[in-house]
């Protein structure tokens, strides 16, 4: 370790110890993740201290090597991996031992290695992790070397068994890493929990659990101080607990904590506190942790759905994979917030997490921002769905893997359920069903009793005659709109959500899953149904085609596959811009006047009533078309009850719109060429406009950052959107310029893409394609500040470039 990375490691602990912000810490925790050495394939003997990585590649984490190979239909990961590379690839990390770990006890904490991943120290062996997904860590003290001296660490990844997923997972150690450094007399790791028990407008009674271990050989007297400390730093309730704990043991207690005119945590005013816990002995505090803290309380009801602090709350919702499109699945933190920032925007308001524990960062944002969150674990258990996955581990992994999954986000104030499972091929087996459900909730509840459990089904037929759903607090219903009713009646203790529901509103009436606008309607407007999570917020990788598999439910008969490399079926693209579903949603989801004009693209938009089963009729927000006096299909979304089309001035006559009636405007109207228009008239007589202009050629570039400053951290972040423009400064929605990119000063290109998942242009180069006019461009910050200057050129046209700082 060198001096710049042990004074960087120091200001970190200041950092950390003085932290205020709405994440989770221990504040023992150093950061790990810079400058590893890196490399492919078979090593001989590189867990071992001596051997020769002098020609590896040095990377900082979180890293995906997955993402830096281009696509290849000759890939084993298949469609359902989006044909992506997989491998053995190895890590190893150089430390020294200093002074301040004398006397410590020493952990490394890995928020996610995907996948098998083996960990040494020192050449010792530490163990194998096979889920992907599962925070874990291992102690170290034993095998460090003495004060002064070097110590090795070495991680092993495979992924080279294929598939293993039914999506796009990214190798590698794809989240943060942590060194953790405690006395021996210290809070166990995630060993403290908080939960509100009761609450008013006058107090709120917060019980508080934690875990003390004693690694001395003699007895410890100590006192545990807790505090809650608000907004503003002020103390506003505390607790003092003392303990004897014996040697070698683990001492737990609890205390409960009154807080005075709370205020309370919610999805408007997501309120946070600080919770700090400190063990004293004597006059010292040898340990200490923090984490944000939401007062607020929830319930589920089979008639009245979700509440939250007494009002009900209809869930809005979708659900989301892992990867960050053009990352991989080496996303950083402010990719979590920038995503969440969208969904909000749009009036998202529930987060599914599909089909495995998200990082830590992505809730401590959700607490922040105002979501709430159904967490999942497992998409599949004993009965695999692919041939490498995890049912071949699960007897021997499933209690270690939910215990590390409960302990570490239960002190979420945005976890609102467990989910168990996914879609599990247990709903064909009666036996299997009845044996694994009760297993994985005794597994569940040692850890949290306090949170509803869930799990996900897409055969709730056969479910409900296995008799086990009864066993769950509230059932998740993938894509089985047609039941919700007759089930309502059928079980009036139950409580109904949809876990995965439809984008669109209309089916054909042969659709088991969903048979009518009416039906799609109930699950909108009725109570009963706690609300819903889209199948998806963002597209992904992986699940190639899904949302370009023809129209109608039957679906499966033409999966496309290669060339596509993923899934399109959200209602935001990979690179963040918002698709026609997006406005749809917004306008249901919003009580602010809007209307949105889209267009249709293909005939297949002419009738309303023909989809695909997962995405939304091809129709885009642009006026061009190639023949003059075709009639298009013209789609309105909108929250007004009256809405007058025009093109190029002349009125084509208004309508009325009734959610109850119709989801969205249905216009036909013959093209030409000019400006389309859609002006909304509200109640009250406010008028709100939209707008569709015919492009001309491309004539700019316009370069917009979705931010000016970051951080210099090596890990900060700005998406740079790139958008093509006409002479007249309309956007160009044909354009498909290739854009070369140049970055310098402080800052690098980490990645490109398009919105396109048929595109195979390396994500990793300096150069991406324009899909309907737009592409990105996403730039990290260096440990250096100053100026960052992006340039961005294509062909003929005027070279743009755009300034951004790093502090």
């Amino acid at each position: 370790m060198n001096k710049i990375e042990i004074t960087y490691i120091l200001i970190c602990l200041l950092a950390i110890t003085s932290c205020k912000n709405n994440q989770t810490v221990d504040d023992a925790r150093i950061p790990f993740d810079f400058d590893w050495k890196f490399a492919l394939n078979e090593q001989p003997g590189a867990e071992q201290p001596g051997f020769d990585d002098s020609g590896w590649h040095v990377l900082d984490v979180p890293h995906d090597f997955s993402i830096e190979y281009p696509f290849d239909s000759a890939y084993t990961s298949g469609a359902g991996g989006g044909y992506a590379y997989s491998g053995i690839g190895w890590y190893r990390k150089q430390f020294v031992t200093e002074k301040v770990y004398a006397d410590k006890k020493l952990w490394i904490l890995f928020d996610g290695v995907y996948r098998n991943s083996e960990v040494w120290i020192n050449g010792h062996y530490l163990g194998i992790r096979p889920y992907g997904y599962s925070s874990f860590y291992y102690e170290l003290t034993p095998y460090l070397n003495p004060v002064g001296e070097n110590n090795l660490i070495a991680v092993k990844v495979n992924t080279s068994e294929q598939p293993n997923s039914r999506w796009y997972t990214g190798s590698g150690i794809f989240r943060h890493v942590w060194l953790i450094a405690k006395n021996k007399l210290h809070i166990n790791q995630w060993g403290v929990f908080a939960n509100t028990v009761e609450v008013n407008k006058s107090a709120a009674s917060i019980d508080v659990s934690v875990e003390v271990n004693n690694d001395n050989d003699t007895d410890q007297p100590c006192t545990v101080l807790t505090r809650f400390i608000d907004s503003e730093d002020k103390e506003v309730a505390k607790s003092e607990t003392g303990v004897d704990v014996k040697a070698g043991q683990q001492q737990k207690l609890a205390q409960n904590i009154r807080i005075d005119s709370p205020e309370l945590w919610s999805i408007e005013a997501p309120n946070l506190y600080r919770l700090q816990v400190e063990v004293w002995s004597g006059d010292e505090v040898v340990d200490s942790y923090t984490t944000a803290f939401g007062v607020r309380t929830f319930q589920f009801d089979p008639n009245k759905g979700f509440s939250l602090n007494g009002k009900h709350v209809k869930l809005k919702g979708v659900n989301n994979h892992h990867d960050g499109g053009p990352l991989g699945a080496a996303v950083f933190n402010q990719t979590h917030k920038r995503q969440l920032s969208i969904l909000k925007e749009m009036g998202c308001n529930a987060l599914r997490m599909s089909h495995n524990p998200p990082s830590p960062e992505l809730l401590a944002y959700a607490d922040s921002l105002g979501f709430v969150v159904i967490d999942e674990i497992f998409d599949e258990w004993m009965d695999g769905k692919t041939f490498h996955g995890y049912a071949p581990h699960f007897e021997e992994w499933y209690q270690r893997d939910v215990e590390n999954w409960i302990r570490r986000d239960r002190n979420h104030p945005s976890v609102i359920a467990w989910s168990i499972g996914n879609e599990l091929r247990e709903q064909y087996n009666k036996d299997s069903a009845q044996k694994i459900i009760p297993m994985l909730l005794d597994a569940a509840k040692k850890h949290d009793n306090t949170r509803p459990f869930t799990l996900a089904c897409n055969e709730i037929v056969n479910f409900n005659s296995f008799g086990v759903l009864n066993l769950l607090d509230i059932v998740g219903y993938n894509y089985q709109e047609a039941f919700y009713k007759e089930d309502h009646e059928k079980y009036p203790n139950r409580v109904i959500y949809g876990s995965e529901t439809v984008m669109y509103p209309y089916h054909d009436h042969k659709a088991w899953q969903m048979r009518s606008y009416q039906q799609w309607l109930d699950g909108q407007l009725e109570d009963y149904v706690a609300g819903e999570f889209l199948w998806t917020g963002f597209d992904y990788l992986g699940e190639a085609g899904i949302g370009h598999v023809g129209t109608g439910f039957e679906f499966w008969k033409t999966w496309p596959n290669w060339p596509w490399r993923g899934a399109d079926c959200g209602v935001i693209d990979m690179c963040g811009n918002p698709k026609p579903g997006y406005w749809f949603r917004k306008s249901l989801w919003n009580d602010e006047p809007m209307v949105y004009i889209a267009v249709q693209t293909d005939k297949s938009a002419r009738n309303r009533n023909r989809s695909s089963f997962w995405n939304w009729p091809k129709v885009e927000a642009h006026w061009n078309h190639e023949t003059i006096g075709d009639t298009l299909a013209i789609h309105v979304y909108t929250n007004v009850p009256d809405v007058e089309l025009k093109l190029n001035g002349k009125s084509l006559g208004s309508r009325k719109w009734d959610l109850n009636n119709e989801a969205f405007l249905f216009f036909e109207v013959p093209y030409e060429p000019g400006i389309l228009e859609a002006v909304g008239k509200t109640e009250d007589g406010k008028t709100v406009t939209c707008v569709a202009q015919t492009a001309g050629e491309p004539a700019k570039i316009v370069l917009t950052p979705d931010r000016q400053i970051i951080k210099a951290n090596r890990q900060d972040l700005s998406y740079v959107t790139v958008q093509l423009l006409d002479a007249n400064n309309v956007p160009v929605p044909f354009a498909d310029n290739l854009i070369e990119f140049e970055v310098s000063g402080a800052g690098k290109l980490l990645a490109v893409g398009n919105g396109s998942q048929k595109s195979h242009t390396p994500f990793k180069g300096r150069e991406m394609e324009a899909y309907q006019g737009k592409c990105l461009a996403v730039i990290q910050s260096t440990s250096g500040k100053g100026e960052i200057k992006i340039t961005a050129q294509s062909g003929s046209l005027p070279v743009t470039s755009a300034i951004l700082t790093a502090k």
